[in-house]
């Protein structure tokens, strides 16, 4: 494996999909996954297809072809490169787990949380921990908080949370230790040939508060399909 760092190139953690998919287009031969996440690309590859006659390893033999093959590559991102994605959230303290604790510790009122969560407009930095979990950056500096000091073993599907500076939805049932503030019925993965992560790395998130009555509005028809 090899890794790339963008901030080499002066692009930012949004740009890495980008860069990555330049290097995809290239069809290197050996390259078995290209993951981007955090404004750095890692290059999976098998090292007998880069063996050479000369005195340079594969590693160096692969670095120096993808050199040769981006040197003056310019890598331009407008908004239409970047997919928007308007996520329903329910912030109800009853979904919300974690809200009144986190007031308390944080001395901001429940509503202050509140708004400064979905009244940022977030940028995939990478996706890990579970298939579909998305690792979202741009979180207010108020809300970033360390993990809880006793994780859950069981995370409701769907929960919208905080911790480490980051904020993510939890794609399925899971042990977890992040702040939860809330819940979503937006589907973060499905296992199909056709359709896997929701979100990729570069994508933007913006989250819209809906009730409690809306949330089970919509649960019912989930719960129906």
């Amino acid at each position: 494996m090899i890794g790339i760092s963008c901030d080499n190139w002066g692009f930012y953690s949004a740009m890495s999909g980008l860069v990555a998919d330049k290097i995809r287009a290239l069809r290197v031969k050996g390259v078995t996954d290209i993951v981007p996440a955090f404004g750095q690309i890692a290059i999976h590859y098998d090292p007998i297809q880069w063996m050479s006659c000369s005195c340079e390893t594969p590693y160096d033999e692969i670095v120096g072809y993808l050199g040769r093959k981006l040197s003056g590559t310019e890598v331009v991102s407008d908004a239409t490169d970047r997919k928007m994605m308007r996520i329903p959230v329910c912030y109800d303290q009853k979904l919300g787990l974690d809200l009144v604790e986190l007031s308390l510790i944080l001395k901001r009122s429940v509503s202050d949380l509140i708004h400064l969560h979905h009244s940022k407009t977030y940028t995939v930095g990478a996706i890990g921990f579970a298939p579909g979990f998305a690792y979202l950056e741009g979180l207010d500096t108020v809300l970033a908080v360390s993990r809880r000091s006793e994780p859950r073993t069981r995370v409701p599907a769907g929960s919208v949370a905080v911790a480490g500076g980051y904020t993510g939805i939890y794609p399925s049932i899971l042990p977890g230790g992040w702040h939860i503030l809330g819940r979503t019925h937006a589907s973060l993965f499905q296992k199909s040939e056709t359709c896997g992560a929701l979100l990729s790395v570069g994508d933007q998130v913006q989250f819209e508060p809906i009730s409690i009555e809306e949330f089970n509005a919509q649960q019912s028809l989930v719960e129906n399909q």
